[in-house]
């Protein structure tokens, strides 16, 4: 769950940049993750797909590309863990 949130935060900092930290946050609140006043992720409730999916949902409300490319990392976690757990997809 840790490379999750490292990739989680990532994305959010990207976010910030564009459109501030206060709005960035609240974002990353209303998609299930909890974050610090330094910024950094402290836990996703739920499953992180589910996070991702209210993530993405909420940047591209914003537009911004660039914050929506920062969570490719994540996405392609997500399919490879995905992957590994379904044998039938190998």
């Amino acid at each position: 769950m840790e490379s999750y949130l490292i990739l989680f935060e990532q994305a959010i900092n990207k976010q910030a940049e564009l459109v501030g930290v206060e709005t960035a946050h609240n974002q990353a609140r209303e998609a299930g993750l909890i974050v610090s006043n330094e910024s950094h992720i402290v836990s996703c409730s739920g499953s992180p797909l589910v996070v991702l999916l209210r993530l993405i949902k909420s940047f591209t409300k914003t537009g911004n590309m660039e914050a929506l490319d920062a969570c490719s990392p994540l996405i392609n976690k997500l399919i490879e863990a995905t992957t590994e757990m379904d044998p039938t997809t190998g």
